[in-house]
């Protein structure tokens, strides 16, 4: 029973554990950026680890189990690009099959280097937008982007993130 008792202690202790990692991970590696709750969530709750990032401000990968083994899979990117010349589009928010793009345009030049608005792209790697629950990863890409506009000095407005 005292075995029991302490595998299900140990358990619970190494989950609490990894879920916080995984959080902190989230955090450091998107710049604070996105919210790690809703993105643990959009991985299904396993454990978040960070790729390096290339041209992207951060490159997740997530636990997953394929033929009986654990492994690590990226499974979200994310991309923050500011502009002086942002053309007008049908609105802030453009999809592709597995990414999510949003414009935020500043009310007036950003403070640091003119800019007048940010493209925030938020992309899954090897599954469809519309993973998890509806509007999970264009929420994602909105909130990237009042956050990446906020630390450039960007006053913005965005409407809520469409459900796909």
């Amino acid at each position: 029973m005292l075995a029991v008792v302490a595998a299900t202690g140990w358990f619970l202790y190494d989950r609490f554990s990894g879920r916080t990692q995984s959080r902190a991970t989230i955090t450091e590696a998107c710049e604070g950026l996105v919210d790690p709750g809703a993105l643990m969530r959009f991985a299904g709750g396993t454990k978040v680890g960070a790729e390096p990032p290339g041209d992207r401000v951060c490159l997740l990968s997530r636990e997953v189990t394929f033929e009986g083994e654990e492994r690590m899979d990226a499974f979200f990117s994310l991309w923050v690009v500011p502009s002086r010349d942002v053309e007008p589009g049908e609105g802030p928010f453009e999809f592709t099959a597995r990414s999510v793009t949003v414009t935020a345009t500043c009310a007036a030049p950003a403070r640091s280097a003119g800019v007048t608005a940010l493209r925030v792209t938020a992309g899954t790697e090897f599954e469809a937008a519309t993973r998890g629950e509806p509007g999970a990863l264009p929420g994602l890409a909105r909130e990237a982007a009042l956050r990446a506009a906020a630390k450039a000095g960007c006053e913005t407005t965005l409407p809520p993130a469409p459900k796909l």
